[in-house]
């Protein structure tokens, strides 16, 4: 399955949570991960009757490089 994925802020400090927001196929079950420190809290385990799930970041260690991965089940 594909979606996308944004972050906001878009350009977040060492200090600031960030709010995550993936669009896909709607009511799948979908799972979050992330490379590097920090961790992810999922605000949704499945996207809504409109494709989107949330999720809240919270960086680890200054100047790590992140990539974030949504898994979207059928």
């Amino acid at each position: 399955m594909s979606g996308s994925l944004a972050a906001y802020p878009t350009n977040p400090s060492a200090d600031t949570n960030v709010l995550l927001l993936y669009s896909g196929t709607p009511n799948r079950s979908i799972e979050w991960s992330a490379s590097g420190t920090g961790t992810i809290i999922a605000l949704s385990n499945s996207t809504n009757d409109a494709g989107a799930a949330a999720a809240v970041y919270t960086p680890g260690t200054v100047g790590d490089t992140i990539v974030i991965t949504v898994n979207a089940g059928a």
